[in-house]
């Protein structure tokens, strides 16, 4: 019994050790949590106080401001464009030059009327007929007498015109007859009538239909300007003309260069400088379009004038106007090598429409315009790099369907100097 008792109170004492231990354990566990949860409290409050933004958050905020930036600087730069635009408009001598023109035009027409009410016995069909001493529907014997007037009268008539005539040298003398016969069939030309001032076309004037031969001396200097296409032909032509006639030339001939973009190159200033430079000029030689058929910018306007649209062309025909005035003011004529056909269907459209605009601009001023694919052997309807003869087949294009090869070149340059006319210095100082 004693011996159980101890046991029993063995047991007991290790139960009771082992529920305080117990206690214990679980006592310090829920402080443990506590203490736990409290750091986690105290911890995540700097840690979200010290986290960085995210990078989604800051490129949406970039984002927005970028945007905003480009509307601002979008609507500035409109605004400047129109300034500018404006401004230019306002400071180009344009409206100047047309207020001018009005004015001579009112002031010439004034004057011829004076003229004709001084000479009624003339019937003027035209403004400009009044400096002719020529008329329809008259004898010889009756043209004589008013020719006889018109002399008596000449004084009087060169104060009241602003338009000196000479009346000795004019086509009114013994070849009286046969030049009114010439004017039954053909109507006066714009040169007879405006001796003084060749260069202004007026919508009242019919121009002759074909440009004057081009006729050039020793002393005189052809100019070549184009692109990659000018390049090859230009040095053949140049040692032709000067092997031949011992006349010089000036190439500046320069790859990926047109009208389309000024800022890149500028053609029309280019000739305009080098005309006024050099007076010995005599013929400018054009062969441009391969590098154009593209849209491009134009000032006062944001967007790109879209090709083929209206004003894209306008604004491309008056570059080719620019170039063709400048030859005019200089005395010079102007040749222009058409666009060839082009292997890739998109260049080669382009060509075409570019040949059209440069057709009908140098038909306004009376120039020459030189076709290319009957001496390149293609179309624009069927491209070919060859031209068949009864013999062999000769390439003239590279294989890129744009340049020529260096029978190509040669083919046009003799195409060139067929167009030119040589005339030896004596016979111009026995004229």
């Amino acid at each position: 019994m004693m011996i159980y008792k101890k046991s029993c109170s063995k047991n007991n004492r290790k139960s009771k050790s082992n529920l305080k231990r117990q206690r214990h354990k679980s006592l310090n566990k829920n402080t443990l949590k506590k203490d736990h949860k409290k750091t986690n409290k105290v911890s995540t409050s700097p840690i979200l106080a010290s986290k960085p933004l995210s990078a989604r958050y800051i490129l949406v905020i970039l984002f927005v401001t970028a945007i905003a930036l480009i509307a601002i600087y979008y609507k500035s730069i409109l605004i400047y464009g129109e300034q500018v635009y404006h401004t230019d408009l306002f400071n180009s001598d344009t409206l100047a030059i047309q207020e001018t023109s009005i004015q001579e035009l009112e002031d010439s027409k004034s004057d011829e009327q004076k003229y004709a009410s001084t000479h009624t016995s003339i019937p003027f069909t035209r403004p400009f007929d009044a400096v002719l001493p020529v008329t329809e529907n008259k004898t010889s014997k009756l043209a004589v007498t008013e020719l006889e007037d018109i002399k008596q009268n000449k004084n009087t008539a060169e104060v009241k015109s602003d338009q000196k005539v000479d009346t000795e040298n004019s086509l009114m003398g013994p070849d009286l007859k046969n030049y009114s016969d010439f004017v039954d069939h053909n109507k006066p030309k714009a040169e007879l009538a405006l001796q003084d001032e060749p260069k202004k076309i007026q919508g009242d004037i019919e121009l002759p239909h074909e440009p004057l031969p081009i006729v050039l001396t020793s002393n005189d200097k052809v100019f070549f300007a184009g692109d990659s296409l000018m390049q090859g032909v230009a040095p053949y032509v140049k040692k032709m003309l000067f092997k031949q006639y011992k006349i010089e030339s000036l190439d500046l001939s320069k790859q990926s260069t047109g009208l389309a973009y000024p800022s890149a190159f500028d053609w029309p200033k280019t000739i305009n400088d080098n005309l006024i430079a050099d007076p010995s000029i005599k013929l400018l030689v054009v062969f441009l379009g391969a590098n154009d058929p593209w849209d491009f910018p134009v000032k006062g306007y944001v967007k790109y004038a879209k090709f083929k649209s209206e004003l894209w062309e306008e604004h491309y025909r008056l570059r080719i106007e620019s170039i063709l005035n400048s030859a005019i003011e200089h005395d010079v004529q102007v040749l222009w090598l058409a666009a060839p056909c082009m292997r890739k269907p998109k260049l080669n459209n382009g060509m075409v429409y570019l040949n059209n605009l440069y057709e009908s601009e140098l038909e306004k001023v009376q120039q020459h315009f030189l076709t290319t694919n009957e001496l390149l052997g293609c179309t624009y309807e069927k491209f070919s790099n060859f031209i068949e003869t009864d013999k062999a087949k000769i390439k003239v294009r590279v294989d890129d369907g744009v340049h020529f090869t260096s029978i190509g070149q040669k083919i046009l340059a003799k195409a060139i100097m067929e167009k030119i006319i040589y005339k030896e210095l004596e016979d111009t100082h026995n004229d």
